[in-house]
């Protein structure tokens, strides 16, 4: 009796654990079939941007502020000088935590591992978006042809690992979609959605439009019916908006406060505001046409606008409004780079359009049975020449900084510095900035305690004359002054004590406000001359070295310097930072961010102090 119960009792255990990997099999093979589509583009872009792995030398701009910052001098360049120089607060403030959290790790490689996880993040849940997005009625594999034509492009993994914050407006973007798709979903609670999407203009600036863009697709979703909310239009729609603009408002108060601008220096510098629109169709087509995108993009746009109708016509109003918000945010963001001539750098401000505009493109495997196979399989076999040959180098001369000319940094910097992946500064060590940076260094390291001196710089392209270094003077901390135009890998490498004037205006509060009156490189246009310089930080009547600017500048700089509204910011960001000097940055913010003068020393002192210049000068 007992021997015959026991087959009965352990026979079917043996068919029950052997349907536990063959259902496990079953399970995968069908998640597989699901979501390769999605993966492959994840593959593609993540193994690019490793492969071009880098750290861009306006990188180090970022990486010198934050070491100002833990070594507590405050979020500045300059110590004792409250300037913004950094562009993306959101992504430098995540850089700080981590070297909190990680400090034996340097910032570049910091830098490096958070660009690839944002972007590792972006594809993943752009594509969660997609498919959710586009497989409405279907069951069968939905193909992010948009995402797959973003990964093949080279331009994309060059800024992915740069140090910069391009990246995370990938991830931003693709959250953001995200976030739209499953609240439309929900139709319930949306302000986690809503403060999301205010993020962006913390990341850059220029996303302002688009997150606007995206909170008015939010609200057409809040709208609609179903929502499950507050009848009330003021706390249905009000409380929203305000969670959206809480963090921005802040940061915008709190920048008035301690820079006494409303936008970054960067954007004074940049000339952010004046068109260009010649220059921006050059740098479009830069773009498009090494990677021949107008292929990709007739393509995705028959993709979208097949979309559209069958959305349409479906009477699915609120996915017409999903499929076009990242289209309508891309569109405006081009829009933007373009009016204002677009950058030097290849690719890099067209990157956010970019991403945005293809993003929400798929096809779904109904489509692929139809005659849309053939222009798609177009795209697959583009995407693979693209990923295997398809590139774009600099011009000769790319360097010269009068020369209206656009540059693979990449390219520029590998060459630099025979590496080919330079990401610290010790990769920087054998270029022209890295020498500089550790020069000005060991220079100021020798100054006698309580003495400061100035270097005039007259060759961008030579070594750094430290020998000529004459006596400063300035209540500012710093042991020595010197004009440089590459302010990143020299800035981080001279530490605290080396007082970096910029030649470009990126990090000088006087440049930043002087006149365009030539285009010259984008980005590099406010090229101001070291008279001002020597009249803010030395005695009057220093002689300099053969070379350096005449007296007559000097002395027309140094009047211009003590009048009127430039005399008044200049103090403003020097002075200790008190409850009352933050009300008056507040009120006087706008003011300074539109102080305007000629680059000219004789020219400013006639528009700042009111009066022509002393005779003699």
């Amino acid at each position: 009796m007992t021997a015959s119960a026991a087959p009965e009792r352990t026979a079917p255990s043996r068919p029950a654990a052997a349907a536990i990997p063959a259902t496990t099999a079953a399970q995968v093979a069908r998640w597989l079939r699901r979501w390769w589509p999605v993966l492959l583009p994840l593959v593609v872009v993540v193994a690019g941007a490793w492969a071009y792995r880098w750290v861009d030398e306006d990188a180090f701009i970022n990486f010198r502020i934050i070491h100002n910052l833990l070594a507590g001098h405050g979020p500045v360049f300059n110590v004792g000088e409250r300037v913004e120089v950094d562009s993306d607060p959101l992504w430098v403030a995540t850089l700080v935590v981590l070297r909190i959290a990680f400090p034996f790790v340097g910032l570049p490689w910091l830098s490096v591992v958070l660009g690839l996880a944002c972007t590792a993040g972006a594809f993943v849940a752009g594509g969660r978006a997609v498919v959710r997005l586009a497989g409405r009625g279907t069951t069968g594999a939905v193909y992010p042809i948009g995402l797959l034509v973003v990964s093949s492009v080279a331009g994309v993994w060059e800024f992915a690992t740069s140090g910069l914050e391009m990246s995370m407006v990938f991830l931003w973007f693709a959250t953001g979609l995200l976030a739209l798709v499953r609240i439309e979903a929900r139709r319930a609670k949306p302000l986690w959605t809503a403060f999301l999407l205010g993020l962006g203009p913390l990341i850059r600036p220029e996303l302002a439009p688009a997150a606007c863009v995206l909170l008015a697709a939010l609200g057409v979703v809040m709208a609609a019916p179903g929502w499950s909310g507050p009848a009330s239009r003021l706390r249905r729609f009000g409380v929203p908006l305000a969670a959206a603009l809480a963090l921005p408002f802040a940061s915008e108060l709190a920048r008035m406060a301690y820079y006494g601008l409303v936008v970054p220096n960067t954007a004074l510098a940049k000339t952010a505001g004046s068109a260009w629109w010649s220059q921006g169709l050059t740098y479009l087509w830069n773009f498009v046409a090494p990677y021949w995108l107008w292929l990709p993009a007739l393509v995705c746009a028959l993709l979208f606008g097949l979309a559209v109708r069958d959305r349409w016509r479906a009477a699915d109003r609120l996915a017409v409004v999903l499929l076009a918000a990242p289209v309508v945010a891309g569109a405006t963001d081009l829009l933007y780079v373009v009016y204002v001539g677009g950058d030097y750098m290849h690719a890099r401000l067209l990157l956010p359009a970019f991403f945005a505009l293809f993003l929400p493109i798929a096809a779904t495997g109904r489509q692929l049975r139809t005659a849309v196979a053939v222009p798609v399989a177009a795209v697959a076999l583009w995407s693979v020449v693209c990923v295997g040959w398809l590139r774009y180098g600099s011009p000769p001369g790319s360097l010269n900084p009068q020369v209206i000319s656009i540059s693979n940094e990449r390219n520029t910097w590998v060459r630099a510095t025979g590496d080919a992946h330079p990401v610290t500064t010790a990769d920087y060590d054998r270029a022209l900035s890295g020498i500089a940076g550790h020069l000005l260094a060991r220079t100021a390291a020798a100054v006698p305690h309580g003495h400061q001196r100035l270097v005039v710089d007259t060759d961008p392209y030579a070594p750094v004359p430290v020998a000529s270094a004459v006596p400063a003077r300035s209540p500012l901390p710093f042991s020595l002054v010197v004009n440089v135009p590459a302010i990143g890998v020299i800035g981080d490498l001279a530490g605290p004590k080396v007082y970096i004037f910029d030649t470009f205006s990126l990090a000088n509060p006087i440049g930043s406000h002087i006149t365009v009156r030539v285009h010259h490189r984008p980005g590099h246009e406010k090229e101001i001359s070291p008279a001002w310089m020597v009249a803010r930080f030395t005695p009057p009547g220093t002689r300099l070295p053969p070379g350096g600017p005449s007296p007559s500048a000097v002395n027309a700089a140094r009047s211009a310097l003590s009048c009127g509204q430039l005399a008044a910011y200049l103090h403003a960001i020097t002075a200790p930072l008190t409850l009352g000097r933050a009300l008056s940055d507040i009120a006087h913010a706008f003011t300074w961010t539109t102080l305007s003068f000629s680059g000219n020393p004789v020219r400013a002192e006639q528009q700042l102090c009111g009066h022509a210049p002393s005779r003699g000068r």
